[in-house]
């Protein structure tokens, strides 16, 4: 079947997007140019930006994928029949797996992060992708607890946060101090948090 219009426009864009991963991967963002990123796509830099009217635009659909990514990995683990208690710590554990404690995904966020300190557009963007990112785990939370138990020592929205600081920065520890160590344990202990509270409480 041949691809329509839409499907060859988002398979360039990826083509360039993808460009720009494996760029950050060995360069730091700052040194990056637009012609760069159109030599390492195989593209004239008039190419890139026909797609692309600026290198911001080429950052925001980066953002917009690995958020996408992340978005696909919790849905596939949320339409699993699992237990409500097990959701929150397997949904946790499978961002860290497949993406924090992917070497290339901690250089480009790392990348990404600091460009966001010199640009506003990217740093509204990065807000939207954590923000999102926490937001999964209250709805798991929520889910986890449901809306008849009686209020937690600490909110979904704390609780969320501390899910999402130890999935993020387990990766970027592991890549300076790995060890052996079972990830299953470390987010089912944090997650558990919520229910030891539920137990002090009654």
């Amino acid at each position: 079947m041949r691809a329509t219009k839409e499907e060859k426009v988002k398979a360039r864009k990826k083509r360039i997007t993808d460009a720009l991963k494996r760029l950050l991967q060995k360069s730091v963002y700052s040194q990056i140019s637009i012609q760069e990123i159109a030599d390492e796509a195989g593209y004239s830099k008039g190419g890139v930006l026909h797609y692309f009217p600026t290198k911001d635009d080429i950052y925001i659909e980066l953002i917009s994928e690995l958020y996408s990514e992340l978005d696909h990995n919790h849905r596939r683990i949320l339409q699993i029949d699992l237990n409500s208690e097990e959701i929150a710590p397997i949904s946790s554990l499978l961002s860290v797996e497949s993406f924090i404690l992917d070497r290339s995904n901690i250089i480009i966020l790392i990348n990404v992060i600091l460009y966001s300190f010199e640009n506003e557009t990217i740093r509204e963007m990065l807000k939207k992708f954590f923000a999102n990112h926490r937001m999964f785990f209250e709805n798991i939370l929520k889910e986890t607890t449901g809306s008849d138990k009686k209020p937690n020592y600490l909110d979904k929205k704390t609780l969320a946060r501390i899910i999402q600081v130890v999935v993020f920065f387990m990766g970027l520890i592991e890549e300076f101090d790995s060890i052996d160590l079972d990830y299953t344990k470390i987010v089912k202990f944090v997650t558990s948090m919520l229910r030891s509270q539920e137990e002090t409480k009654s």
